[in-house]
């Protein structure tokens, strides 16, 4: 198992944000002059890359619209063509990055049949695709408060997509036990936060532990440990 894991994600850590070609910059809530779709999406990327480098550096608040288009390569002018404000910006790099970290999943579990191996995989892709993108996914996360209620209803439903696909897998892994469905959304819920943690706590698991590969490791361990709580039979109690 490990070597597969291994061989699925290999591909996938060596990835860096500018380089990134494939994905199209969905994003109808941001207002443009452009019409052209291709010159939309290619400068977009380009404001997202600046963006982010930016924001994981500097923050939202000292980060300036000037900085980003200079960074971008674009005059301020040429910029506001593309986006309104600097909210737009957050709101592009917010709905940029949970399409990757949700489609790198998806693209790892692909090529696997195996429901219990589909859900293994799933839980360590994550973790490496948080790890790898942690700065921009500690951003993000506090990035919520920039944006309106109407975006940040856009972001939540996205996030809720993806837990959902968890729940799929969870399904999948016990497809031949009867499972309590409300331990099946919690625990999609779970297991698609507790990840962060590598992000998160960063500093204490640099200094604690020997290898990041170690720590997601023993985190996959837990997980699937915990999983056992799922199928109807076993009973909870809080007392």
């Amino acid at each position: 198992m490990r070597r597969e894991l291994t061989r699925i994600l290999v591909k996938q850590r060596g990835i860096k944000m500018n380089q990134i070609q494939d994905r199209r910059i969905e994003t109808k809530e941001v207002k443009t002059r452009i019409k052209n779709v291709e010159l939309i999406d290619r400068r977009r990327r380009q404001i997202i890359d600046a963006a982010i480098e930016l924001f994981a550096a500097k923050g939202f608040h000292n980060a300036t619209v000037r900085e980003i288009a200079e960074k971008a390569g674009l005059t301020m002018g040429s910029l506001y063509n593309y986006v309104e404000s600097k909210e737009d910006i957050v709101y592009m790099v917010y709905d940029y990055i949970t399409k990757i970290l949700r489609q790198e999943v998806k693209n790892a579990i692909a090529p696997i049949t195996d429901p219990k191996e589909r859900l293994k995989i799933a839980l360590l892709q994550n973790l490496h695709s948080i790890y790898q993108y942690q700065d921009i996914v500690m951003f993000i996360y506090k990035a919520s408060t920039f944006l309106d209620r109407e975006r940040l209803h856009e972001v939540l439903a996205r996030e809720t997509e993806y837990i959902e696909l968890f729940e799929d897998l969870i399904r999948g892994y016990f497809e031949d036990e009867r499972v309590n469905e409300v331990r099946v959304r919690l625990t999609a819920d779970l297991l698609t936060y507790i990840p962060v943690i590598v992000t998160f706590r960063r500093w204490s698991l640099r200094r604690r532990f020997d290898s990041i590969e170690t720590v997601m490791k023993e985190i996959i361990n837990f997980i699937l440990y915990a999983l056992e709580f799922i199928p109807e039979e076993l009973p909870f109690t809080t007392a």
